[in-house]
């Protein structure tokens, strides 16, 4: 579009101030061909600057009111996000967001090997990019992202420890006597690709319209490690650690968000699969559960 009508922000200026005015008002400004616009604006009025860009160099026109009186100024802060095409009826988009952290739990880990939830945290960005697709009713969404996850599973007490075994794989057994324990982990990095179903509800929490979210994330994941500390009688510092752990390379979470407030939303994210395969290995599944923001 080669010209700005002014009219149109002062249309929007005028109905929030005055419910009551419905003339159309004229054309204060034209400019053809612009290179920017700003517009500022303040509980006194606005104002609308035009830079324009010619043969004979840069030009500027402006253009200010006063309101007739002090108003109150509301801004919303909407998810950051690149438009690639859009229509009347759907747009697809580029986003990004989703950082967040959590607390993890072992489900169905055996008896006494001791993950402590409590201790055992996450920590992921969802959405590193993603393309989401706006259906044509306007209140649900579709998204498919990549993102990273790291979970770690912890034992802080001196009861057990993770320990390494023959050919790969770690078990669960004592430290040595008379040490003192500082603690055993099994650390999984993931790359995910989240395909979620966004819904937005009926009602508002806090304020703010309730989203929904439910979806799979597909997780590939290139490495894990363990690690275990502690201090021997003696005062020496020693660790055990490993990279061959015998993790699940691909592994399918399922995941639930619910936005409360604003920017912030809760997820839950269980996965049926079991963190390690093959005989003799631990058994449990990840389920975690925490707070990601501006997704």
């Amino acid at each position: 579009m080669k010209h700005i009508y002014t009219a149109i922000i002062l249309s929007v200026a005028c109905c929030s101030v005055s419910v009551g005015a419905q003339e159309r008002p004229d054309t204060v400004m034209s400019v053809t061909n612009p290179s920017s616009v700003t517009i500022t604006e303040n509980p006194e009025g606005f104002a609308v600057s035009v830079l324009t860009s010619g043969p004979d160099g840069e030009s500027r026109s402006e253009y200010s009111e006063a309101f007739d009186k002090p108003v109150r100024i509301e801004a919303v802060r909407q998810r950051a996000s690149l438009t690639i095409a859009s229509s009347d009826d759907n747009s697809w988009d580029f986003t990004l967001g989703g950082p967040g952290i959590g607390l993890v739990n072992a489900c169905g880990q055996p008896d006494g090997m001791g993950i402590e939830m409590g201790k055992s945290f996450e920590i992921s960005w969802l959405n590193a990019i993603a393309v989401s697709y706006r259906m044509p009713w306007s209140t649900s969404r579709l998204s498919l992202g990549i993102g990273i996850d790291w979970r770690n599973y912890r034992i802080s007490t001196s009861a057990t420890r993770f320990i390494p075994v023959e050919g790969g794989g770690v078990g669960i057994g004592q430290y040595p006597e008379g040490v003192e324990a500082h603690g055993s982990r099994l650390k999984v990095f993931g790359i995910g690709m989240p395909l979620i179903w966004h819904q937005a509800l009926p009602f508002n929490i806090f304020g703010d319209k309730c989203l929904f979210g439910l979806g799979m994330v597909f997780n590939y994941n290139p490495h894990a490690s363990m690690l275990t500390k502690w201090t021997t009688a003696d005062g020496m510092k020693a660790k055990q650690s490993t990279d061959n752990i015998g993790h699940r390379r691909f592994i399918v979470d399922l995941i639930g968000l619910v936005r409360v407030w604003r920017s912030i939303s809760l997820y839950v994210r269980y996965s049926p699969q079991t963190v390690l395969k093959g005989a003799g290995q631990p058994r449990f599944r990840p389920l975690s559960s925490g707070v990601v923001i501006y997704y």
